[in-house]
């Protein structure tokens, strides 16, 4: 029963983060800073909102931002579809969940192209770069746990946790560049976060 209780916490933080997210896109997808800070309810508000559906400079950026997002949405219903997941299964076999991968990042690259951002990492600077090239990704500390974090290890997991550990141990070399990057980095994330925001008393 007591370790039941504990996930109470755990439950009631995931709630409140999804519910403030949730409220957060809600604010952010509204048309406001469209409309210049007009109020969004009464009268003045809903002629706003009527003058930005009249308006061909917002709609047609609103109308190409919903196409992608149907393009992104489509993919993904579709694809997880069990009619579509049988088809491509009995075709590509194994190669079925590698084929849903692909399709969501050519349906990615679509938007990327469309809004020319080109290729994303295009638009990194040159010491982000440099630090990527010396840090394997994060998802393999969650590699890791997996392999480590287990009741019984037999000599061939101890071996391949060995080996694996130390495939990514050798690929991650950061050296006094990246970490002055990092501190660098850190420093402005700090600022950022310590000056006052839009509406606050100084």
């Amino acid at each position: 029963m007591a370790p039941a209780l504990l996930l109470v916490p755990a439950a009631l933080a995931s709630f409140i983060l999804a519910f403030g997210t949730g409220v957060e896109f809600v604010r952010f997808t509204s048309l406001r800073p469209l409309l210049g800070g007009l109020p969004e309810s009464g009268p003045d508000g809903r002629q706003g909102w009527l003058a930005a559906l009249q308006d061909h400079s917002i709609l047609a950026p609103l109308a190409q931002n919903l196409g992608l997002l149907l393009l992104f949405v489509g993919q993904h219903s579709l694809m997880a579809t069990e009619t579509v997941k049988a088809w491509t299964s009995w075709y590509f076999g194994v190669l079925q969940r590698s084929l849903y991968v692909a399709c969501t990042a050519l349906a990615l690259q679509v938007y990327y192209h469309v809004l020319g951002l080109g290729e994303p990492l295009s638009l990194k600077s040159p010491r982000a770069l440099r630090l990527f090239s010396h840090l394997r990704h994060p998802v393999c500390v969650e590699l890791l746990t997996v392999l480590w974090v287990v009741p019984t290890l037999g000599a061939d997991r101890l071996l391949l946790a060995l080996l694996l550990t130390l495939y990514l141990g050798l690929a991650h070399g950061l050296d006094q560049q990246d970490l002055c990057y990092l501190r660098a980095q850190l420093k402005r994330k700090l600022h950022l976060l310590s000056r006052p925001q839009d509406g606050e008393a100084e």
